[in-house]
Protein backbone atom coordinates (compact mmCIF):
# COMPACT_ATOMS: atom_id res chain seq x y z
CA UNK A 1 0.00 0.00 0.00
CA UNK A 2 1.37 3.38 -1.02
CA UNK A 3 -0.01 6.54 0.60
CA UNK A 4 -0.98 9.38 -1.72
CA UNK A 5 -1.57 13.09 -1.32
CA UNK A 6 -0.04 15.74 0.90
CA UNK A 7 0.70 15.49 4.60
CA UNK A 8 -1.89 16.86 7.02
CA UNK A 9 -1.83 20.65 6.94
CA UNK A 10 -2.36 21.05 10.68
CA UNK A 11 0.91 19.34 11.59
CA UNK A 12 3.67 21.68 12.72
CA UNK A 13 6.41 22.11 10.08
CA UNK A 14 9.09 21.89 12.77
CA UNK A 15 8.23 18.18 13.19
CA UNK A 16 10.11 17.54 9.97
CA UNK A 17 8.89 15.78 6.86
CA UNK A 18 9.49 12.22 8.09
CA UNK A 19 7.43 12.72 11.26
CA UNK A 20 4.72 14.60 9.36
CA UNK A 21 4.48 11.75 6.82
CA UNK A 22 4.26 9.17 9.62
CA UNK A 23 1.53 11.11 11.47
CA UNK A 24 -0.43 11.66 8.24
CA UNK A 25 -0.32 8.04 7.05
CA UNK A 26 -3.60 6.82 8.61
CA UNK A 27 -5.59 9.58 6.87
CA UNK A 28 -4.08 9.48 3.41
CA UNK A 29 -5.66 7.37 0.65
CA UNK A 30 -3.60 4.35 -0.42
CA UNK A 31 -3.13 2.72 -3.79
CA UNK A 32 -2.20 -0.95 -3.74
CA UNK A 33 1.10 -0.54 -5.62
CA UNK A 34 3.21 1.93 -7.57
CA UNK A 35 5.72 0.97 -10.24
CA UNK A 36 8.06 3.43 -11.92
CA UNK A 37 9.95 2.51 -15.07
CA UNK A 38 10.83 3.92 -18.45
CA UNK A 39 9.38 7.35 -17.67
CA UNK A 40 6.00 5.95 -16.61
CA UNK A 41 4.55 5.92 -13.11
CA UNK A 42 2.05 3.08 -12.88
CA UNK A 43 -0.65 3.12 -10.20
CA UNK A 44 -2.00 -0.37 -9.53
CA UNK A 45 -5.21 -1.25 -7.73
CA UNK A 46 -6.26 -4.88 -7.22
CA UNK A 47 -9.82 -5.99 -6.57
CA UNK A 48 -11.39 -9.39 -5.96
CA UNK A 49 -14.85 -7.88 -6.35
CA UNK A 50 -16.31 -4.37 -6.52
CA UNK A 51 -14.39 -3.54 -9.68
CA UNK A 52 -16.34 -0.30 -10.08
CA UNK A 53 -14.72 1.02 -6.90
CA UNK A 54 -11.28 0.20 -8.28
CA UNK A 55 -12.04 1.88 -11.60
CA UNK A 56 -13.42 4.95 -9.80
CA UNK A 57 -10.54 5.26 -7.33
CA UNK A 58 -7.67 5.17 -9.80
CA UNK A 59 -8.32 8.58 -11.49
CA UNK A 60 -8.68 10.13 -8.03
CA UNK A 61 -5.43 8.54 -6.95
CA UNK A 62 -3.75 9.86 -10.10
CA UNK A 63 -4.87 13.38 -9.21
CA UNK A 64 -2.96 13.08 -5.90
CA UNK A 65 0.41 12.15 -7.43
CA UNK A 66 1.61 15.79 -7.84
CA UNK A 67 1.00 16.46 -4.12
CA UNK A 68 2.54 13.22 -2.82
CA UNK A 69 5.94 13.94 -1.22
CA UNK A 70 7.11 10.33 -1.62
CA UNK A 71 6.52 10.54 -5.38
CA UNK A 72 7.91 14.04 -5.96
CA UNK A 73 10.85 12.67 -7.93
CA UNK A 74 8.47 11.08 -10.46
CA UNK A 75 5.62 13.63 -10.40
CA UNK A 76 6.47 14.90 -13.90
CA UNK A 77 6.32 11.42 -15.44
CA UNK A 78 3.37 10.05 -17.35
CA UNK A 79 0.94 8.44 -14.89
CA UNK A 80 -0.94 5.36 -15.99
CA UNK A 81 -3.58 3.42 -14.08
CA UNK A 82 -3.98 -0.34 -13.97
CA UNK A 83 -6.66 -2.51 -12.35
CA UNK A 84 -5.85 -6.16 -11.54
CA UNK A 85 -8.90 -8.43 -11.23
CA UNK A 86 -9.66 -12.17 -11.38
CA UNK A 87 -12.41 -11.81 -14.00
CA UNK A 88 -13.46 -9.03 -16.32
CA UNK A 89 -16.71 -8.47 -18.21
CA UNK A 90 -17.53 -6.26 -21.18
CA UNK A 91 -19.24 -3.62 -19.01
CA UNK A 92 -16.19 -3.42 -16.78
CA UNK A 93 -13.99 -2.95 -19.82
CA UNK A 94 -16.22 -0.14 -21.11
CA UNK A 95 -16.07 1.67 -17.76
CA UNK A 96 -12.31 1.17 -17.47
CA UNK A 97 -11.66 2.48 -20.96
CA UNK A 98 -13.86 5.54 -20.33
CA UNK A 99 -11.82 6.28 -17.18
CA UNK A 100 -8.46 5.67 -18.88
CA UNK A 101 -7.81 2.58 -16.75
CA UNK A 102 -5.98 -0.43 -18.17
CA UNK A 103 -6.63 -3.87 -16.70
CA UNK A 104 -5.00 -7.23 -16.15
CA UNK A 105 -6.77 -10.48 -15.36
CA UNK A 106 -5.04 -12.58 -12.70
CA UNK A 107 -6.89 -15.60 -11.33
CA UNK A 108 -4.70 -18.01 -9.34
CA UNK A 109 -6.21 -21.38 -8.32
CA UNK A 110 -7.19 -20.19 -4.83
CA UNK A 111 -9.14 -17.34 -6.42
CA UNK A 112 -11.11 -19.81 -8.55
CA UNK A 113 -12.16 -21.59 -5.34
CA UNK A 114 -13.41 -18.30 -3.90
CA UNK A 115 -15.36 -17.48 -7.05
CA UNK A 116 -16.93 -20.97 -7.04
CA UNK A 117 -18.05 -20.29 -3.46
CA UNK A 118 -19.46 -16.88 -4.46
CA UNK A 119 -21.34 -18.42 -7.38
CA UNK A 120 -22.90 -21.02 -5.04
CA UNK A 121 -23.82 -18.33 -2.50
CA UNK A 122 -26.65 -17.06 -4.70
CA UNK A 123 -28.24 -20.47 -5.36
CA UNK A 124 -31.56 -21.45 -3.74
CA UNK A 125 -29.89 -24.52 -2.18
CA UNK A 126 -27.23 -22.42 -0.44
CA UNK A 127 -29.73 -19.81 0.79
CA UNK A 128 -31.97 -22.54 2.23
CA UNK A 129 -29.01 -24.14 4.00
CA UNK A 130 -27.84 -20.76 5.30
CA UNK A 131 -31.29 -19.97 6.73
CA UNK A 132 -31.25 -23.33 8.55
CA UNK A 133 -27.83 -22.51 10.07
CA UNK A 134 -29.03 -19.06 11.17
CA UNK A 135 -32.19 -20.56 12.72
CA UNK A 136 -30.09 -23.10 14.62
CA UNK A 137 -27.81 -20.34 15.91
CA UNK A 138 -30.81 -18.37 17.16
CA UNK A 139 -32.22 -21.49 18.80
CA UNK A 140 -28.91 -22.18 20.57
CA UNK A 141 -28.37 -18.53 21.47
CA UNK A 142 -25.11 -18.37 19.49
CA UNK A 143 -24.27 -15.17 17.64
Amino acid sequence: MVPLGPVLEELAPELGIVARLRHSRPWRPEVDAVVWRDGVLLLIEAKVSDYVAGIAKLPLYRSLVPTTPELAEWASWEVRMRLVVPRFRAWHQAMAEAAGVEFDVFEPPWMREYWDYRDRYWTAEYRTRRQAVLALRRQLGVE
